[in-house]
């Protein structure tokens, strides 16, 4: 079973969250996902809760999809390499799913080298960053264990952010609107 863990701030979750996992399971690229919303140090400041990302991936998870809480795992909502053995011997995750942008700062992850060997990464292009080329360089022992998903997919949580303060839902499907609207957040 090809079990993946999709790892992200998910603030908010988007279309484009949703369009390419339901890519990947169609596919049959992964056979099942967990989103684990988590918090980001650097974004602190434009964060929602975390209750609130799970409450909203909810509403539009689909077949062969779960919402994990990180505080399960971690009370600060934080994300590392020992948080994710702790849940791959729960869930069997064998699979991680990350943007270009994430991965090209895979080797600044405290035992990014154990995620290589132990894990496959499904990484979405996202720029036009030359990722064969970066893996080629930095990661070649590994190269058999990176897929690349090269289809196009624009939009993003910063983009529906910045569309919901200038009164447009760029990319958000209308439950997720709704949530957002009903508990005034990104206000």
């Amino acid at each position: 079973m090809k079990n993946c863990l999709y790892v992200g701030s998910f603030n908010p979750p988007t279309t484009i969250h949703l369009k390419i996992t339901k890519d990947l399971l169609d596919l049959k690229v992964i056979d099942y996902l967990y989103f684990l919303p988590v918090n980001s140090k650097a974004k602190a400041k434009e964060l929602v809760s975390i209750e609130s990302r799970i409450n909203m991936l909810n509403l539009i998870k689909i077949k062969n999809q779960e919402v994990l809480n990180i505080y399960t795992f971690n009370n600060l909502g934080f994300f590392n390499y020992l948080i994710l053995e702790n849940i791959k011997k729960t869930y069997q995750i064998n699979y991680l799913l990350m943007g270009s942008d994430l991965f090209l700062k895979l080797d600044t992850f405290l035992e990014y080298e154990n995620i290589l060997k132990n894990y496959y990464l499904i990484v979405i292009q996202r720029d036009k960053n030359d990722l064969e080329a970066i893996i080629s360089l930095k990661y070649s022992f590994y190269k058999n264990k990176i897929i690349i998903i090269k289809k196009e997919y624009s939009g993003s949580s910063t983009k529906s952010r910045e569309g919901l303060a200038s009164g447009k839902s760029l990319y958000l499907d209308d439950k997720v609107l709704d949530y957002i609207k009903k508990n005034n957040l990104y206000n």
